[in-house]
């Protein structure tokens, strides 16, 4: 592992303590539905993709729907740009087999509300259903998922971890799906998500992880807010 990955590691794992520490502390706290089931019956569809339903493993698409509302918030007038520079969200999620105990919590470092709330949003009812879908139980009859959603100024970044059975085999059938929809895609803001998104897996745990740069998400916000006003 080089030492960015390290670092970033680092970074992930400290920045979700805290978040879930203010939120035991007191924060807003929001319990994850417990999915008993392999499927949580997400049926999202996208105009990128000519209406079709989102395949089981792509999180892109998601990505861009989070996108969305973040350009539809600008466009209403409910988030004033520019965005601040370091904002995030981070959930932790445990699904127990017999559903008794399963739950989550959601911590943010947000101070401009409606982002906070579409960040919230983004990680229980978009993140969270499909990851808890696509996870597998372990050896303890649970799953264990972790969301990190987060932007400085260099990225924004999504990284979504859970468990899975055959999870290298998962990460490269996830990777060939994502590099042949970033070939063939029309739409400039999903193929570069595409582009910049991998799957790679580790001990039976897979990470999907998205990385936008920093400057394209600015421009992709203000373009919009520009075509609007026009």
């Amino acid at each position: 592992m080089n030492n960015r990955n390290k670092n970033n590691s680092i970074v992930f794992l400290t920045t979700l303590s805290v978040y879930l520490g203010l939120v035991l502390v007191g924060a807003p706290t929001v319990l994850a539905q417990s999915v008993l089931t392999g499927n949580s019956g997400i049926q999202t569809e996208i105009e990128v993709r000519d209406n079709k339903k989102l395949s089981e493993n792509d999180f892109p698409l998601l990505f861009v729907e989070f996108l969305n509302e973040i350009k539809q918030a600008v466009r209403d007038g409910k988030i004033t740009l520019p965005l601040p520079t370091d904002f995030g969200a981070a959930g932790d999620f445990e699904i127990v087999a017999s559903g008794i105990g399963s739950g989550g919590a959601v911590g943010a470092n947000v101070n401009d509300a409606r982002l906070e709330e579409i960040l919230r949003d983004a990680i229980n009812k978009q993140f969270y259903p499909k990851a808890a879908a696509l996870a597998d139980f372990n050896k303890d009859k649970s799953k264990t998922i972790r969301i990190y959603l987060a932007a400085d100024d260099s990225d924004l970044m999504l990284k979504v971890s859970f468990g899975k059975n055959k999870a290298e085999r998962f990460a490269k059938i996830t990777n060939r799906e994502f590099s042949a929809m970033a070939a063939s895609v029309k739409d400039k803001t999903a193929k570069q998500v595409y582009e910049n998104t991998v799957a790679t897996a580790e001990n039976n745990q897979v990470s999907i992880v998205t990385r936008l740069p920093r400057g394209s998400l600015d421009e992709l916000i203000k373009q919009d807010a520009k075509a609007e006003n026009e």
